[in-house]
């Protein structure tokens, strides 16, 4: 018999603004801290979180926290006129 798993999620939608892009990091580390994982390589986690930012419209990010760890997402919109609407794209994931 398994275990129910218990999954939170928080979305951040984060304008088109240089400025506004360490509020990646700071999701993304509150997030670790509530997973008890350690912070070895979170700056570099968070460098691609950052990377996936995008400098024309607003990005949202998804992350998921579950059992084994922190899943951060980013949405990715159609580019053949919003026909195919958007999907999540898996950028980190990290496990306790």
């Amino acid at each position: 018999m398994s275990e129910k798993s218990t999954e939170q999620a928080a979305y951040l939608t984060v304008p088109p603004t240089v400025e506004m892009r360490s509020c990646v990091g700071l999701v993304l580390a509150g997030m670790a801290a509530r997973a008890h994982i350690g912070v070895g390589n979170l700056e570099d986690a968070v460098d691609l979180l950052e990377s996936c930012h995008s400098d024309d419209s607003p990005t949202t990010f998804r992350f998921s926290l579950n059992d084994e760890g922190v899943m951060a997402e980013v949405e990715e919109h159609s580019e053949n006129g919003g026909s195919g609407g958007s999907r999540w794209r898996t950028v980190i994931e990290l496990v306790s």
